[in-house]
This record gives structure tokens, C-alpha cells and sequence, in this order.
């Protein structure tokens, strides 16, 4: 353990055991600590914490929240807790029963009104950030911060310059979410499987709140990298803070991003996954939140897409990052993320930000057991590694689809046709629709109609024929096998299992309009030839 990471408590508790209470446990609980929670965020901030102290049958852990002072972004903030089924208490009886140490990630709660030693954490990457319209870093609101029972955790020990009248109560215990992230670095091709990026090139768009965000400056932006990123060479993630999700509900965001959402666009719901969204993103596109420092502390290559906003700490490691990264501008994207994601991670900012990375969870530990006056677990102190990501994302019903002939091969790129398309058509553009799951527009003009194997598929494809003039070619698909009817005759196509067998229909339209052969077909798809 680093010397002198933490000052020693200056006193112990002593709290008695309620016979009354402890008559109907079934454990034998020694200690009780309060998780006092505000928003999401701070409760996923505060589960960080929390993990050290599982397979400990002598702490209780219990929450509670203010309901009668809610926050801005304290809507969904009940339904996350009844979703952990965890025990919580009104804040009236909260303040009324005596616990031995209270846990907390943001100082707007009456945290001093509390019968208990109290620790408070930040819920960003430190302290980055100001109130807006205001000079109060955020986290350390001086007139909040009483009570000599309070211990202010801090990510970093250049942060004890902004509570200097609090430096002997200021602990550096590093940063919880950092270290989960940084144990679970081996589970990232886990984690790209199951976002749908094993093999493509991982966009992760992340958004703070407010009208300076990623978002709120361009609401349109997923709308663009859908629109000029090819779905077999990327996958896009949207990762919103969950101010977002509280200040306008989870359905307005939805419909919001419907369009979106339908065109293949991976939405990270606010409650979990976000950490191992951004673990496996070969690029974050972010703004002046806490997700670019996150990001390039996990070694991922960072490009900002907003204004420099006002509430960023002047010479913070998150404003040393805004001025040095690259900004996103109206030059083709892959360029510019190919760019991004060959220079690498700039150096610098994360080890301003957070000190002892990897140490936290043994300097954690063996502050709460020191507060709780307990000896600590035999078993070395350890992160679990963070959550599956849990993305909602449709697979896009209908194509916009490039083909251009390059030599023997046909080169296949393919959009969702949700989106609007940027610039005029594209070499060789067509539309492949499902029968049924796309639109009743997308289907009036598709050039490919597509369902799943099934029986009579020649009869299918002359009575969809009929219905769809439009369309010059029909398809049905299964593992391995594109089965095409154009003109009355049925050609099967057949390919490796972990190929797409719509680029096989895509390749033959190409064909069949200018009267070619389906046959020694070669399809291209970014670097790889099918």
C-alpha cells in the first residue's frame, strides 16, 4: 500500500447491537453501513464500492435516498433500487437509526445530519467539473462539505488544492470504476461479441447532459455516423449519461433515437453496461464529460465532437485532454477515426486524473474496514470485473446497398435505410428489404426482397413479384445459403456460416441488371473477400 495514501479515522465508533433488530437476521451482522444515494449515477458509482465487501456476512449494507429534496436527474432513481432488491429506508428513518459508517457520491444530501462517520466519493473520474453557472467544482461544494465525521475520498492528490481547509479529512483512494475497468480488460472480445462488434471497427458515441454535450449540441450526430459508416465494417454504440434518460424519460429518448435504433444502433440503457461499451470501442467520440478521461485511462483513442463547455476546471486533466485531442469535423468520418485510432490514446491526462491505478481496491478496503474498526478479509482485495453490457439495438429491416465492380471483385457496402443518406447515390445503390418487417415505403423500393428459408419459395417469390413490380430479385436465406429467383429461375448461392448471405443477393442483383452470370462470384467487404 502507498505511504501515506490515507490519514487514520480520528476516532472509532462504538455502536451497540439492537437485540430488537438483530433478533430476526439470520447473519451475524456486526457492522451497518447507509449507502445514501442521489441519482443513478451515483448508485453505479457506489456498487463500485459495494463489491469489496461481498462474501462479508458481518456488514449490512442498506440504502436510502432524500425523497423529500430530489435531484434534477433523480428520476428512475426508486426503480434502479427495486431492480438491485436491495433494503431501503425512507430518509426520515434513515437519519433516526445509528449506523457505523455512511457511503455517499454527492455532498447535496444532509449528509451531516447523519449518526455516523460519513465517506464521501466522487461520481465522475474526479473532480473535473464546475456547477454550471458557477466556480464550485462539482462534488466539493464547500458550504456542503461539514462535519468532523466526514472523509472526502479523492481520485487524485492534486485535488487536495481545491479543499484545502479539509486536507486533513481528504483521502486518495484512487478511482473505483477505473480499476473495475482496468480488471476487466481480458473480457473485451466477450464484451464485442456481445455489443455485435467482433469483427468491425467499435464507434462508441458518448454523451453527457446539457446543452454543451455530445448530443445536445447535435442531436443528428448518430444519424451521421449511421448514415456514412458501412454496418459491415462498424458498429456504433451510444452511451448517455443518465441525466439524459432522468431529464426527459427513457421514452422520449427512445423516440428520439427511433430512427436510430431501427438503423442498427446499439442504445446502452444508464443503469449498467457503460464501462464495458467503452472498454471494447476501438474510438470514443465524446465531449467535456467524464467519459474521454475514462476512455483514454483504458487505453482507448479519444476524438471530441463539442463545444469546449464552460463547466470544465481550467487546468483539470479533463480540460489538458479537450485542448490536445483531436475534433471531430466535417471531413469523412473513416478518415478521421482511422486517424484517431492509429495515433493511439493521448498520454498525460489519465495519471493527472487518477493516482494508484490498480491500487484501489486495497486502498479502499482497508479504509472502510479501518472506519467500520474491523479486521479486513484474509482474501486479497479485488474488483470483480464490470458488467455485460445489456445494448438495445434492432437489426435494420431494409439496405441501402453500394456495389462497385473493382477487377474480379464486387465491392458490397451497406447502410440502414432508416437514416436519410448523405451526398448523391451511391455506385451501384439498391434497396434490400425484408418482406416483412420493413416498411411499407422501403418495400415500394427495393430492388431485393428477402425473407427466411421457408417452403415454396418459388411460389413465394412469383406472388411477391407480382405484389412488388419495383423489386428485380427475391431471396430467401439461411446459414450459408442465399437462394435467389429472378425471371422464374432459382439460383442458390452458398457461402461460409458466419457470412451475411444478403451480400450474396446484393452481388447477384448487381449481376442479373447487366445480364451477367451468377456464378464465380467474389464479393469484398472491407479487407475481406467472400
Amino acid at each position: 500500500m502507498p505511504e501515506n495514501a490515507y490519514p487514520p479515522p480520528s476516532f472509532r465508533p462504538k455502536v451497540p447491537a439492537d437485540p430488537a433488530y438483530d433478533h430476526w437476521l439470520t447473519y451475524r451482522v456486526e457492522r451497518r453501513i447507509l449507502v445514501v444515494t442521489r441519482t443513478v449515477t451515483t448508485v453505479t458509482r457506489l456498487l463500485d464500492i459495494l463489491s469489496l465487501l461481498e462474501d462479508d456476512h458481518r456488514v449490512q449494507v442498506v440504502f436510502t435516498f432524500d425523497d423529500r429534496r430530489r435531484a434534477v436527474f433523480g428520476a428512475g432513481l426508486a426503480e434502479f433500487l427495486a431492480g438491485l432488491e436491495a433494503l431501503v429506508l425512507p430518509w426520515d428513518q434513515a437519519l433516526a437509526t445509528t449506523f457505523d459508517l455512511a457511503i455517499a457520491a454527492s455532498e447535496n444530501d444532509d449528509l451531516a445530519e447523519l449518526k455516523c462517520p460519513v465517506l464521501l466519493v466522487p461520481h465522475g473520474i474526479g473532480h473535473q467539473k464546475y456547477y454550471p453557472r458557477t466556480k464550485t467544482i462539482s462534488g466539493l461544494n464547500p458550504e456542503r462539505l461539514h462535519g468532523d465525521r466526514l472523509r472526502i475520498g479523492l481520485s487524485h492528490g492534486n485535488q487536495l488544492s481545491h479543499v484545502p481547509e479539509h486536507r486533513r479529512r481528504a483521502v486518495v483512494i484512487g478511482d473505483p470504476c477505473h480499476d473495475r475497468m482496468l480488471a476487466s480488460v481480458h473480457r473485451v472480445p466477450h464484451f464485442r461479441r456481445v455489443l455485435g462488434a467482433a469483427d468491425r471497427t467499435h464507434v462508441v458515441l458518448a454523451s453527457t447532459w446539457g446543452p454543451q454535450s455530445l448530443i445536445g449540441s447535435d442531436p443528428q450526430l448518430p444519424h451521421r455516423f449511421l448514415a456514412e459508416l458501412p454496418l459491415d465494417e462498424y458498429r456504433v454504440s451510444l452511451v448517455l449519461h443518465p441525466g439524459v434518460w432522468s431529464a426527459h424519460s427513457a421514452l422520449q429518448v427512445r423516440a428520439v433515437l427511433a430512427s436510430a435504433r431501427r438503423s442498427g444502433l446499439a442504445v446502452i440503457p444508464p443503469q449498467r453496461g457503460w464501462q464495458a461499451t467503452v472498454l471494447s470501442a476501438g474510438c470514443v467520440v465524446s465531449d467535456c464529460g467524464s467519459m474521454p478521461l475514462y476512455a483514454t485511462a483504458a487505453g482507448v483513442p479519444v476524438v471530441m465532437a463539442s463545444p469546449v463547455a464552460d463547466t470544465v476546471v481550467a487546468g483539470s486533466p479533463l480540460a489538458d485532454l479537450v485542448a490536445r485531442a483531436p475534433r471531430l469535423d466535417e471531413r469523412p468520418l473513416a478518415d478521421q477515426l482511422a486517424a484517431a485510432i492509429t495515433n493511439g490514446p493521448i498520454d498525460g491526462p489519465a495519471a493527472e486524473a487518477v493516482e494508484y491505478p490498480g491500487k484501489c481496491a486495497e486502498l479502499l478496503r482497508a479504509l472502510l474496514y479501518d472506519l467500520l474498526d474491523l479486521p479486513e478479509p484474509a482474501r486479497p482485495a479485488a474488483f470483480p470485473p464490470v458488467d455485460d453490457p445489456t445494448p438495445e439495438f434492432q437489426t435494420p429491416a431494409a439496405l441501402r446497398v453500394s456495389v462497385q465492380a473493382d477487377g474480379a471483385d464486387l465491392v458490397v457496402r451497406r447502410f440502414p435505410a432508416a437514416v436519410p443518406q448523405l451526398g448523391g447515390p451511391l455506385p451501384g445503390q439498391h434497396v434490400v428489404a425484408h418482406a416483412e418487417l420493413a416498411t411499407l415505403a422501403e418495400l415500394e423500393g427495393a430492388a431485393v426482397v428477402h425473407h427466411e428459408l421457408g417452403r415454396d419459395f418459388a411460389g413465394w417469390a412469383a406472388d411477391t413479384a407480382r405484389r412488388r413490380p419495383n423489386a428485380r430479385l427475391f431471396a430467401e436465406t439461411a446459414p450459408g445459403l442465399c437462394r435467389v429467383w429472378t425471371d422464374g429461375v432459382t439460383t442458390d448461392l452458398r457461402t461460409t456460416a458466419d457470412v451475411d448471405p444478403l451480400l450474396l443477393a446484393s452481388a447477384a442483383q448487381w449481376r442479373t441488371v447487366r445480364r451477367l452470370p451468377l456464378t464465380d462470384l467474389r464479393v469484398r467487404v472491407g479487407d475481406r473477400t467472400i
